[in-house]
């Protein structure tokens, strides 16, 4: 049952949009009467709360499944972590907004769901200081701001998108289609300073002779 309200009331959440969300008609559509409902869930704000720890819980284990800090380059890593955050947005509008946009006036989730949020936030946070650790990217200042403005790239693409072509897949559309401009931004803004070569103390460049010379020029 618990299920199902979830279920139907992420149903009319997309259909009216998420402020709209109403326990008399998320009651019709199940077949219940209404306080019946409040045995599950005793007010608005309860569900609402249960919707914010769904959304949360399940964007953190699809963002865990890609193992993100391990991928080869720090521009791999960027963009699969923006496609992420775009697809997941298409994908569940309802939850996405609810999460990330709080558009609901007046409500705060339980210090439950702010918890699960946190620790969410603090798994990414984790994931660009390996990129740092493993020398893929070298953002100047703190890492927790590079991880903020990271965040707020993702969170404009996928909220422009949505808000304006949600029906296109990721790589599509005005806003859809940025993503590979922004992880160029991030390659310039961030690149790792290149490695020196490693020539030992006291050696001299080797010289061509004459000879070799000649050969290689062939003046």
């Amino acid at each position: 049952m618990v299920d199902g309200i979830l279920a139907t009331a992420r149903a009319q959440m997309r259909e009216d949009g998420v402020a709209a969300l109403n326990l008399n008609e998320v009651a019709r559509r199940i077949g219940v009467t209404t306080p019946a409902l409040y045995k599950y869930f005793p007010s608005k704000m309860a569900l609402y709360d249960a919707l914010f720890r769904l959304g949360t819980r399940l964007y953190l284990e699809e963002f865990q499944a890609l193992n993100l800090g391990e991928f080869p380059s720090g521009a791999a890593a960027i963009r699969t972590a923006l496609e992420h955050q775009l697809s997941f947005a298409i994908r569940n509008p309802e939850l996405y907004q609810l999460v990330l946009q709080r558009p609901v006036p007046g409500f705060v989730p339980s210090d439950e769901g702010l918890a699960e949020a946190a620790n969410a936030e603090q798994i990414a946070g984790a994931t660009m200081s390996r990129w740092i650790e493993r020398g893929l990217i070298k953002p100047k200042g703190a890492p927790e701001r590079a991880f903020a403005l990271l965040a707020a790239f993702a969170e404009g693409i996928a909220s422009a998108h949505i808000a304006n072509e949600p029906n296109l897949p990721v790589g599509e559309g005005q806003f859809g289609s940025l993503v590979p401009d922004a992880v160029s931004l991030f390659e310039l803004a961030w690149a790792p300073a290149k490695r020196k070569p490693n020539v030992r103390k006291g050696a001299r460049p080797q010289v061509r002779g004459k000879r070799e010379k000649k050969e290689a020029t062939g003046k």
